[in-house]
């Protein structure tokens, strides 16, 4: 009898069903859209983020300047728990020398790099790691070094130097010198533009360094600091340190970073990690007050449709009411009607939610994003050997 009710109140009023069944696939439809994309599309800001440069400095612990690092460490950075945050990292070997070229002679600072090199980890896929990846904004014109003697000079050095690519210059040190030819001139408008580059090893032998590096710059993804990510870990118990541990804060990737890198002290580029969190967060909330908006809409039309259907069918509910239908078999009618449109519509919008966060994630970001309700677990650390400081 409910169904037969339910079926020729549908037939009656097909325009109010419609625009019900409308109402609740697009609010469905826009709430799926956006929560889809809201874990997915974070993600690839957060890498299109990275683009701005690496937001972790590692330098030796020592204070008086005289410190390097060991470049044998460097494999370890591929190793720690958060190793699939980390995105890249380059090395830099920092040298004053005595630079020449075209009859002009000057002190100059020399940086030894990576620039892409090939870097092969045992129980990790192989990747590229140096300047190339965490500092993409590089203009260079020219070339990328490829060989030991080939180097990029800053374009305000080139400018004194009169240098081009295809141009050589020298460098001395303590009796030592190196003939670089100049494959690229490069401009970054930072302090780059006075240095001249070149394949870590070679700065190495020019230094007699050979083996050590001066910093490491690491580019990783974080999730947007919060008052607990900022407190201090050795003030933390060892529940607190767990988590903060296991949450992709800045401050605990570089503390994984730190671990690893014997005598070394990690710690954030707060100009540039302060500046990606603070868009991540609002680019969160605006996502989740769009859904909020798209659903309260969604909940306002459904509302409004079933109070005018309501006021139209009183003559309708009376009747039902004379032949003995109490008030609860009347509730039922009308919350089964929108228990079969909500499904529908719901059924519905999914769908087609389904197809717009798609279309949002391949116009926006040129990319295709998994299932809205594709996630995946998130690694968990609780049962690794933390080191927590108040043991």
């Amino acid at each position: 009898m409910l169904l037969r009710i339910l079926k020729s109140s549908f037939l009656k009023r097909p325009k109010a069903v419609l625009f019900l069944l409308l109402s609740i696939t697009m609010g469905a439809a826009v709430a799926t859209a956006f929560l889809g994309i809201y874990g997915e599309v974070s993600h690839k800001m957060a890498l299109e983020l990275r683009s701005y440069g690496a937001n972790i400095l590692v330098e030796p612990a020592v204070t008086d300047g005289a410190g390097e690092l060991a470049e044998a460490d460097l494999k370890k950075i591929k190793t720690v728990f958060w190793k699939y945050n980390i995105t890249g990292f380059a090395p830099y070997l920092f040298g004053i020398v005595e630079l020449e070229a075209g009859g002009r002679k000057e002190r100059g600072v020399v940086s030894g790099t990576w620039f892409a090199k090939e870097l092969q980890v045992e129980g990790a896929e192989p990747s590229t790691q140096g300047v190339r990846q965490i500092a993409p904004w590089w203009e260079i014109a020219g070339e990328w070094p490829q060989a030991a003697d080939e180097a990029i000079v800053g374009v305000s050095l080139a400018k004194r130097f009169a240098l081009n690519p295809g141009s050589e210059i020298i460098a001395r040190k303590d009796g030592r010198s190196r003939r670089f030819k100049i494959s690229g001139v490069v401009t970054t408008g930072g302090y780059e533009e006075e240095q001249l580059f070149a394949p870590l090893a070679t700065v190495q032998g020019l230094l007699a360094k050979e083996g050590r590096i001066s910093r490491v710059l690491v580019s990783a993804l974080t999730v947007p600091m919060d008052e607990f990510g900022s407190r201090d870990p050795a003030t933390m118990n060892k529940l607190e340190y767990e988590k903060w541990y296991c949450t992709a804060y800045v401050t605990s990737v570089a503390k994984n970073v730190e671990e690893v890198m014997t005598g070394s002290r990690a710690k954030p580029i707060w100009q540039i990690a302060s500046a990606e969190g603070s868009l991540l967060e609002k680019f969160n909330l605006i996502i989740i007050l769009l859904t909020s908006l798209a659903l309260t809409a969604s909940a306002i039309a459904v509302s409004t449709s079933l109070m005018a259907s309501m006021a139209e069918r009183q003559t309708e509910v009376a009747l039902m009411k004379t032949l003995g239908a109490d008030r609860f078999q009347v509730i039922a009618i009308f919350i089964g009607e929108v228990l079969i449109i909500s499904v529908i519509g719901g059924l519905l919008g999914y769908l087609l939610g389904d197809q717009l966060a798609e279309l949002i994630s391949r116009v926006v970001f040129n990319s295709r994003i998994k299932s809205p309700y594709g996630f995946s677990p998130l690694p968990s650390c609780l049962r690794l050997p933390l080191p927590w400081p108040g043991a």
